[in-house]
């Protein structure tokens, strides 16, 4: 086994001269354009050990992954009172020690804008990610999948009057798998959300609102299977027949009926909370399967079989919920919460729901420390599998000026699902450094 660990241990302590920073509005740009325009370089070293890179149930493996991030982030909007537009870009450079043939480059980009005038409030996000990594619902034995995911939101606010307000977007988001597409399947989702908000205080809002949404669930492309019969005397299991399967792609609608409230709940205690009705409405998919002979892909040997899987139209208590406590100037919690419908990687309808808290404590200027759990449960419809998933994580950072930051964190995961294989326990480390200049 090659011993990479000693040079990633001496880069890394090279590296923290030169690429380890701080993200803070103050630090200077690296180039200024105008009197509207500031260009800084944003960039990250990381060292990380995970104890299940797969993230499979059984032959855990671990390993060392390496990674630098060079990017940059444009702000335009300097001096412009009502307008701010900035795109982030980070271009992820991923080594491992022993596992080389998972090395990979990663793009990331985002762009963010709003607008603010004194009855109209524009806020616009797009982003695009290229990902590289096992979870609960797309899991592959000693392998990573490989996808793409692009995100876009428009959201615009309206004061009609003192106590009256609106806001109508649209959210789109796309899930593009770029290996085992034969098993995992691409979807996009878009989503209308429309609120009245009322003022009942002036730091408290009232919220109706009403958002449908719409999902297009593509299909697998066909890929091979092969049966064994493992009954055989010597010389063993034999291929008895190869099966290509395919399933069609489905449509789901949905809707979020809601009631809840924005703002200053309590003295310490501000965010939204969302409940409500959920209901969808699902299409069938169309499962094909054909039996060849394994020595004559041309010999068929059994006659083509449809099957289909009927969904049925369901609807459950809906939740969509960020709430912030200052529970002391030095300590702050956050709790998210959401109940939802979902997909699972294979294309199956799910019901999701999702719990996580983080608490951030500031001991000083320099010292920080941030601690997380998360849990979320997630229910197949379409054939009765469950997952619970917990997560768990401290991470402790130290701020050494306006542009140096440094970072160790400790993570935990476990999957616990009905699915066999599709469980898992999982460790990280790691040490990170930021420069943002």
């Amino acid at each position: 086994m090659k011993n990479k660990f000693p040079y990633l241990l001496s880069f890394l302590t090279a590296s923290l001269l030169y690429s380890i920073s701080v993200s803070s509005s103050v630090a200077a740009p690296l180039v200024s354009i105008g009197d509207n325009t500031d260009i800084y370089f944003n960039g990250s070293s990381s060292l990380r050990w995970a104890s299940n890179i797969f993230r499979n149930e059984e032959n855990e493996e671990s390993d060392l992954s390496w990674t630098i991030s060079p990017g940059l982030e444009v702000n335009l909007g300097r001096g412009i009172s009502n307008a701010d537009f900035t795109v982030i870009t980070r271009y992820d450079i991923v080594r491992y020690e022993d596992n080389d043939r998972l090395d990979t480059e990663l793009f990331h980009i985002e762009a963010l804008g709003t607008y603010e005038s004194s009855r109209l409030n524009l806020n616009g996000s797009a982003s695009f990610d290229e990902t590289k990594i096992n979870s609960g619902q797309n899991n592959v034995a000693n392998d990573l999948v490989e996808l793409n995911t692009t995100s876009a939101e428009l959201d615009a606010e309206y004061q009609v009057s003192p106590k009256f307000s609106f806001s109508a977007g649209i959210l789109y988001d796309e899930t593009e798998y770029q290996t085992y597409a034969d098993r995992f399947v691409d979807r996009e989702t878009t989503r209308f959300p429309l609120s009245v908000y009322y003022e009942l205080t002036p730091k408290l809002d009232l919220i109706l609102g009403y958002t449908y949404a719409t999902t297009d669930i593509e299909g697998t492309s066909s890929r091979l299977i092969r049966l064994v019969d493992s009954t055989n005397i010597p010389p063993g299991p034999q291929i008895i027949a190869d099966t290509a399967r395919a399933q069609s792609g489905y449509g789901r609608d949905s809707h979020f009926y809601n009631i809840g409230l924005r703002g200053n709940i309590s003295t310490k205690l501000t965010g939204y909370f969302k409940v409500g009705y959920r209901a969808r409405s699902l299409g069938d998919s169309t499962i094909l399967e054909q039996y060849f002979d394994p020595n004559d892909p041309l010999v068929e040997l059994q006659p083509q079989a449809d099957s289909s899987t009927n969904r049925d139209a369901s609807d459950m208590l809906g939740l969509d919920s960020n709430l912030t406590w200052m529970a002391t100037t030095k300590l702050l919690v956050q709790l998210a919460l959401s109940r939802d419908f979902g997909v699972g990687g294979e294309g199956e309808s799910t019901e999701a729901t999702r719990a996580n808290l983080v608490g951030n404590y500031s001991f000083n200027t320099h010292w920080s420390t941030m601690a997380n759990l998360g849990y979320s449960e997630t229910d197949y419809s379409d054939n009765g599998r469950g997952d619970d998933q917990y997560t768990g994580g401290l991470r402790v950072m130290y701020v050494l000026n306006t542009y140096w930051r440094f970072s160790a964190g400790y993570t935990y995961a476990e999957n616990k699902s009905s699915r066999d294989g599709s469980s898992y326990e999982s460790e990280t480390l790691d040490l990170t450094a930021i420069l943002r200049y």
